[in-house]
């Protein structure tokens, strides 16, 4: 019998339409209910992600279908577009009974059919049920898709035709007036090469006026079609130095491009460059896309290959046949073995690059990108013209030596070597240990490659000043919260475990820094808005923060960093330089400030400068003697300690809670799993270590009291200025005259009584490098200590004495 809400609903709808429908024949109901469609012709629309979710690994870019099942007909899947079965044939009458959302939706939906007066037809009417016309029941299959899911193939075909035009868009963009083109640095005089006047373009347009060293020794040599390996360090301008060669590459080949479009032919891509993370994988696309603009390779023939984002979007977008791929190796490897089509496409590419070659290279990365040479050799065309026997290969990096990547904290002896392989221990000149491993691995095209050695004097940019703060284990928080309160700008702090870097964001927040994390553990959509929310901070304000785990430290190209942070040394050399190449890019200077424990400087610090010193041929250099200590005032230390101590026990309760929190539903869901009812006897089972780490976690928790309470407090603080030599007199007296530095706008926004501080000036003008002690120093060290020590004892014995002569006195 049929419910009341149904009832009432038919009746309503009675009232509305002049003309009863007629039941479907069981061939319409069968038309309707089922249509095998082809998972190209599927409606794929983007799922969104909340920003609340925790993990999600693998689901970033992931794409949903509504309406279609899958159905195994003699052993093969079928996709098949089904009706849904909350809507009843006859108009709804099979509505869930307790769904009202879903009725008041329908009848929303009906009304406003009715009112626009145009005879709409609803999903479930797609074969016109109001018109007995045999034309209804021989509808075609693409009639009734575009009916029944107005967003199925009509739209995915929109969708599709669209994503090929942006694609191809541009093939027919008309070719720049070579006389509107002034960059003479670019000339075929200068560079040694012409270029098309395409590329000149676009470096006019970006104010590319002058090629960078890098750049203008690669470039000629790989449009010669040479193999390469460059070295240069880091914000150098790598990315444009293998990027025009093969955009030059695809320009030259374009005749071939537009004939496979009109042929229906999927293009084979010019270039692949692979990188070691997703991060530098994204920067590469942005870069080449600003410059692919200008061109008839469209920002839309670039596309970037990488974990965490949607496999299924990524093999549409290689249908359509990209110039330029920039992938990952994992993910790469994944996408070729899986499609052999594929692999064969790849294969047939005619440059493949090697950005940050030394990590690519390294175990790990290349066990993937060593599977994938091999794909390349077994499915590359032979004895094809318009295809080279072998594809050219470019490799670049700012470190190539050995050395670099051995472990700081552990006591290694160094090998012996001569005193020229010790001066060239990174140069790329006369050094055949590094063409010798690097030709054992990627089996080059030529003989022997060209080696282009931008910097052979440094690894570390001559743009970047680099500073030392001395303190202890436990004030690394004090004495980063000084620095980011003296020096305003913007700061990249580097800590070596995600546990620091999660740590250091609620406690910076605490003290009212804009702070924002990057880390491993994240995944890739939380990673790329932490960089767009930091890049937004930076234009809002004049300090932002972005806290990092060594995944930020290669290739992330942010501009005007002003400041390195490593708040713990890096574990080797080669991240120590990969770090501080994150400021002073594009010509500009920057700091690169350590803070090191006393315990570190005579380990860690001392075995990193001898290091850096060797690689980089430069007597100058000594362990500590290019080092600059930054000047420090401790008056302003200690009226920030009482700040700090408050941030700290906030962002340690904060983040205890959460580990707790976590902790328990782990255990509670692992208990549930196995059937486990009572929880009560699971401390007997616990690991002793488990069992600290557990109560040092509730030690630091706070009670709701006790953090409102620290709360205030620190508000007080904060409110309360900082000022120095704890000056409390008049504005105009004293040295300083505060009304002047006010009016002028010179004065310190955080610090009364201070000028404005700029860390690169500071270093610059004071010098404070560190002094090498020599060994008459030292002694003269040793003996006021055993001297000093020597005084206390005779005191104490003094003291002694006395006490016993008044014992007997008495």
């Amino acid at each position: 019998m049929p419910n009341n809400k149904s009832n009432k609903k038919q009746h309503k709808r009675s009232n509305k339409v002049s003309k009863p429908r007629k039941p479907p024949t069981l061939k319409q109901k069968l038309k309707k209910e089922s249509k095998v469609v082809k998972i190209n012709d599927l409606a794929w629309k983007p799922v969104e992600i909340p920003d609340n979710l925790g993990d999600y690994t693998g689901f970033f870019g992931l794409e949903e279908i509504d309406g279609v099942d899958v159905e195994v007909v003699d052993g093969k899947p079928q996709f098949v577009v089904k009706e849904d079965k909350t809507k009843g044939v006859e108009g709804g009458d099979e509505v869930d009974e307790g769904d009202d959302n879903a009725e008041e939706e329908q009848e929303q939906d009906e009304d406003e059919d009715e009112e626009e007066g145009d005879h709409i037809i609803d999903e479930e009417e797609f074969t016109g049920f109001d018109d007995d016309n045999e034309e209804d029941e021989n509808i075609s299959k693409g009639d009734i898709l575009s009916k029944e899911t107005p967003n199925s193939e009509a739209e995915e075909n929109r969708d599709s035709s669209e994503l090929k035009h942006n694609i191809f868009a541009n093939l027919e963009l008309p070719m720049p007036d070579d006389n509107d083109i002034d960059i003479p640095q670019w000339s075929e005089n200068e560079l040694g090469v012409s270029l098309s006047p395409y590329t000149l373009n676009g470096l006019a347009n970006l104010n590319f006026t002058t090629p960078t060293p890098i750049q203008k020794r690669t470039i000629p040599v790989a449009l010669e079609g040479k193999d390469v390996v460059g070295k240069a360090t880091t914000g150098s301008g790598k990315t444009l130095a293998y990027g025009i060669p093969i955009l030059e590459k695809y320009l030259q080949s374009l005749d071939q491009v537009k004939q496979n479009v009109n042929d229906k032919k999927i293009n084979s891509p010019n270039g692949i460059i692979f990188t070691p993370t997703r991060e530098l994988a994204h920067q590469v696309v942005d870069h080449l896309n600003k410059l692919a603009q200008y061109s008839p390779l469209s920002v839309r023939g670039i596309v970037s290959v990488t974990g965490g984002l949607a496999i299924q979007k990524q093999q549409r977008l290689l249908k359509m046949g990209p110039g330029i791929i920039v992938a990952t190796p994992g993910r790469f490897l994944e996408l070729c073995e899986n499609d052999s089509e594929l692999a064969k496409r790849m294969s047939s590419t005619d440059i493949v690059v090697l950005d940050e070659a030394d990590r690519l290279l390294q175990d790990g990365h290349f066990e993937e990108f060593e599977k994938i040479l091999e794909l390349f050799g077994k499915n590359r065309p032979k004895n094809k013209k318009i295809i080279d026997w072998k594809w050219q290969t470019l490799v670049f990096s700012a470190t190539f030596s050995r050395d670099l990547f051995g472990k700081l904290d552990k006591q290694q002896k160094p090998k012996q070597k001569n005193q020229r392989q010790q001066i060239d221990g990174n140069s790329l000149v006369q050094n055949d240990e590094i063409i010798e491993l690097l030709n054992e691995k990627l089996n080059f095209k030529d003989k022997k490659p060209v080696l282009i050695d931008a910097n052979p004097k440094e690894i570390v940019s001559g743009q970047i000043t680099e500073a030392l703060v001395e303190c202890g284990a436990t004030e690394r928080d004090l004495y980063l919260y000084y620095f980011l309160l003296m020096y305003k700008g913007s700061t990249l702090v580097f800590a070596n475990s995600i546990d620091s870097v999660k740590r250091l964001i609620p406690l910076l927040e605490n003290l009212k820094i804009p702070a924002f994390a990057i880390h491993s553990s994240m995944e890739q959509k939380q990673r790329l808005r932490s960089l767009e929310r930091f890049r937004a901070a930076l234009e809002k304000n004049e300090t932002a923060v972005l806290v990092a785990s060594d995944v930020a430290a290669r290739g992330l190209d942010i501009p005007k960093i002003d400041h390195v942070a490593h708040y713990h040394l890096p574990r080797s050399a080669d991240v120590y330089i990969h770090r501080s190449g994150r400021t002073a890019r594009a010509g500009r200077e920057g700091v690169s400030v350590m803070f090191c424990s006393p315990q570190e400087a005579s380990g860690p610090l001392r075995k990193l400068r001898k290091i850096v010193a060797s690689n980089a041929s430069n007597k100058r250099l000594g362990a500590h003697n290019d080092v600059k200590l930054l000047p420090i005032e401790m008056d302003l230390v200690a009226q920030l300690r009482p700040r700090i101590e408050l941030a700290s026990k906030l962002a340690d309760a904060r983040i205890s809670s959460t580990a707790t929190r976590k902790e328990d539903s782990w255990v509670k869901q692992a208990a549930e799993d196995l059937g486990v009812e009572d929880l009560h006897d699971l401390d007997d089972f616990e690991d002793d270590i488990i069992k600290k780490q557990r109560k040092r976690q509730e030690g630091k928790k706070l009670t709701k009291n006790e953090q409102n309470k620290y709360k205030y407090e620190l508000k007080e603080l904060l409110a309360r200025p900082i000022r120095k030599n704890n000056r409390r007199s008049y504005l105009t007296s004293g040295l300083q005259n505060l009304a002047h530095q006010m009016a002028t706008g010179e004065h310190h926004e955080d610090v009364v009584g201070h000028d404005k501080v700029n860390a690169l000036n500071d270093l610059q003008k004071n010098g404070g490098k560190i002094k090498p002690v020599s060994n008459e120093q030292k002694l003269n060290k040793i003996a006021k200590l055993k001297e000093a020590k020597q005084v206390k004892k005779d005191q104490k014995k003094k003291a002694k004495q006395k006490r016993q002569e008044l014992r007997d006195g008495k």
